[in-house]
């Protein structure tokens, strides 16, 4: 039931829509609940209905005391009621107030009935005394029912309309004057009463949140007194310490006569930090949690700083300061930062954080300011991540990353991208061969012996190379070059840095494309074996050969090793081709005079999870081959990690008979360490020192030494690339034992070897007897070269 006059937009209902909680719902019913019956109910009513029969006694017959005396006992019975229900506790204090609300509207009804009937029946000398007294009544009621605005009004509007309604009857009274004197009553009821309901309310709730605040706020300061790591901090106009306390003393472990009087940013650590405080504090206005340095006892502390202005008669009096030490929250978030532009293993920059610096490089690149990326991906590391474990991978990577670091200088940035792979940015250059030294450098750091673990290892490193903005404008292109400049480095035998040049496009397309015709090279029969002689200079005859792989493309043709053997190395397939030269070879082999042997090079994949021994035990099972006929070829390559599994792989090879010769000798950093590592049988000298051999030049004197040591380790030597007759003499004074060359012969197929022919007219002659084999001289090798050449 509502009152048109409540549907009007000047109700003024907007006074009764105020902030409140959900939680603050019963506690505001209890509280107009206890306003209610602080009243005295049944005295009001007592005295109001005496006052009103005084005033119409005259014209009053018994009935009208009857009537007062039963309506009083029946609001009596129902006030006695309505408290009866709110003291059993059965209904919540919201329901309560409904009840009430439909109580008034109850009494409202009998009270009005009964005004109105005394003002018909009153006297016309009492009628103005009467209407005067019931609007009074009405202001009074106003103190019961503001608390139930909408219930109050209802009732207000029950007791006018009755009230107007009696008027009417009467006679005496001008109709048309008490309508409009009665409506502006009841709107200025309506706007007392809702005003004194909006005032109760919000009186209400602001004391009572202002009591949960003061609360809070004595909470947070007995806090900040019972907490070491929070205390508050005062400071007067000029930014000196007032009167400090306890806590502060105690964090900064000084008296406070020593403190008092002292600037506040005098204790903090002069700083970007610092001056942001203090630049804070200058706009005299509140700021929050300013994160500060100070050192206390010796140690970096961090304080979290929230700061409010104190201000006396409009003048600024100085700062109050909330303070809390955070080192340990700054120094976790501070990591969490770090880590995040950084390798967490390394601790270098990582791949984000190197995009970000190639960005801004890129963005003040000019061609008279050019700047380079260098690619740098490690050599054989995979083999040491693989037999050595993961976490020993670990400490080579950040050994490797400290070099990298030293063998720049300082002038440039390194950034590694993930797994082996690094990367730098250098400026500071005026040629190109300047770049090529720099990558040299990084190089020769990384490829020295490591110590780690009480082991020592040796990995490698290729670089490419490209220059900005020549070899690209954006990051992106740019990495591209350096990327196909590492491959091109890869490509040639790793350990080398190559600048990038835009041939290298095409190169690389077409190592893609004999990549794919390399996969299926193996199963269509592409792949041959090419047969070097090995010459022995005190016999001069023919000892052995050399196994040589070769690919005859179907298309290309002949595919030099140099090509392809990268290859198959990178894709993996040179394991595969490795035991496939294994079995060729020694089949091949078999048929040869029994004293001589056959040369297989090894591959560093082969040696993995000791394939190299499987392959081998079943070639030679295969083929029947005597194992002390068959040599294999080891770089340094395959020794570079010292692995107890590769060294275990030797021996037990050479447990069966099989000869280990160490190829490319002295080509390496560390080859005398590796013939104290494994008893080796042969050593071959490469051909970069048989090429610059003359007389008195270094390299004779490098020859003379390494045939000198194999000699005393009882070690068979071979030098390879004699290309002159001078050489040979040269390395048959010296005291070399075998050599081989193009000017022996160049490797040629196993068709083409006059051994086997030779082997079978023998066997033809003494069919009934072992025959005895003949022994190769190096000129009927010749004669038989040039008789197949004619």
């Amino acid at each position: 039931m509502k009152l048109w006059l409540l549907e009007r937009p000047g109700s003024l209902l907007h006074l009764l829509h105020y902030d409140i909680e959900p939680g603050e719902v019963e506690w505001f019913a209890r509280r107009k609940l206890a306003y209610i019956n602080s009243l005295s109910g049944n005295l009001f009513e007592a005295l109001r209905m005496a006052l009103m029969l005084a005033i119409c006694a005259p014209g009053l017959t018994w009935h009208f005391y009857v009537g007062a005396v039963l309506l009083l006992a029946q609001m009596r019975v129902g006030l006695t009621e309505l408290r009866r229900k709110e003291s059993s506790g059965q209904y919540k204090p919201s329901e309560m107030v409904e009840i009430w609300a439909k109580g008034i509207w109850l009494r409202a009804i009998f009270l009005a009935a009964f005004t109105a009937c005394c003002i018909i029946a009153v006297p016309s000398e009492r009628i103005g005394a009467l209407i005067i007294y019931v609007l009074v009544l009405a202001q009074l009621e106003l103190l019961l029912q503001f608390t139930i605005p909408v219930a109050g009004i209802i009732s207000q509007t029950i007791s006018l309309g009755l009230m107007t309604f009696a008027l009417l009857f009467r006679s005496d009274l001008r109709g048309e004057l008490i309508v409009p004197v009665m409506g502006l009553q009841l709107i200025a009821l309506h706007v007392m009463l809702f005003n004194l309901h909006y005032m109760f309310a919000t009186r209400i709730l602001r004391t009572r949140r202002l009591k949960a605040a003061g609360e809070t706020i004595q909470g947070l300061l007995t806090a900040y007194e019972t907490h070491a790591s929070d205390w508050m901090l005062e400071t007067d106009a000029s930014g000196n310490v007032a009167l400090p306390s306890e806590r502060l003393c105690t964090a900064l472990g000084r008296d406070a006569a020593d403190l008092e009087g002292v600037k506040l940013v005098n204790l903090l650590v002069a700083g970007p930090e610092t001056e942001a405080l203090r630049e804070a504090a200058r706009k005299l206005k509140p700021f929050h949690d300013m994160v500060v340095p100070i050192v206390i006892e010796g140690d970096l502390h961090w304080w979290s700083v929230t700061g409010n202005p104190l201000y006396e008669e409009l003048r600024h009096s100085g700062f109050r300061l909330f303070v809390r030490d955070v080192t340990d929250r700054y120094t976790a978030e501070s990591q969490v930062r770090f880590l995040a532009d950084h390798d967490s293993l390394t601790v270098l920059p990582n791949r984000h954080n190197f995009q970000a610096r190639l960005e801004a490089a890129l963005d003040g690149a000019v061609a008279n300011n050019p700047f380079a990326v260098f690619y740098v991906d490690l050599d054989h590391f995979k083999a040491v991540n693989d037999t050595l474990g993961h976490q020993f991978g670990d400490s080579v990577l950040v050994e490797a990353a400290w070099r990298i670091k030293s063998a720049l200088g300082g002038q440039g940035f390194v950034a590694r991208l993930g797994g082996d792979e690094f990367a730098c940015i250098v400026d500071d250059f005026d040629t190109v061969d300047d770049l090529r030294e720099v990558g040299r450098a990084i190089v020769e750091a990384i490829s020295q012996p490591m110590e780690i673990e009480r082991r020592t290892v040796r990995i490698g490193a290729s670089i490419g190379i490209a220059i900005a903005p020549e070899h690209g404008a954006t990051s992106e292109t740019l990495l591209r070059s350096a990327d196909l400049a590492l491959y091109e480095a890869k490509s040639r035998g790793r350990g080398s840095a190559i600048v990038y040049d835009p041939a290298m496009e095409e190169l690389k397309q077409e190592r893609g494309r004999l990549e794919l015709d390399l996969r299926s090279a193996l199963a269509n029969g592409e792949f041959e074996l090419h047969y070097q002689p090995l010459h022995e200079l005190a016999s001069d005859r023919i000892a052995g050969f050399e196994a040589l792989l070769r690919w005859r493309h179907p298309e290309r043709g002949l595919i030099p090793p140099d090509v392809f053997i990268p290859i198959a190395e990178h894709t993996g397939l040179i394991v595969a081709l490795g035991e496939w030269v294994l079995r060729e070879a020694l089949a091949e082999a078999a048929t040869w005079p029994s004293d001589m042997t056959v040369a297989v090079n090894v591959s560093p994949a082969q040696m993995a999870d000791f394939t190299l021994l499987k392959q081998v035990i079943a070639a030679l099972s295969a083929s029947g081959f005597d194992p002390h006929r068959l040599e294999l070829e080891i770089t340094e390559t395959m020794l570079m990690q010292e692995c107890d599994d590769h060294l275990q792989q030797l021996e037990r090879l050479h447990a069966l008979g099989v000869r280990i010769a160490l190829d490319d000798f002295g080509t390496g950093y560390s080859s005398l360490n590796y013939l104290r590592s494994f008893p080796f049988d042969k050593i071959k000298i490469d051909r970069c020192f048989i090429s610059e051999l003359n007389a008195g030049s270094e390299s004779s004197a490098i020859i003379e030494a390494v045939l000198d040591l194999a000699s005393k380790l009882n070690m068979q030597t071979i030098a390879e690339g004699v290309e002159s007759e001078e050489q040979l003499a040269s390395l048959r004074a010296l005291g070399c034992e075998q050599v081989q060359g193009y000017l022996i012969s160049k490797a040629i197929p196993a068709e083409d070897l006059p051994i086997s022919r030779q082997f079978a007219r023998q066997k033809l002659e003494a069919a009934d007897a072992m025959p005895r084999l003949p022994e190769l001289k190096l000129e009927d090798y010749r004669v038989d070269q040039e008789a197949r050449r004619a």
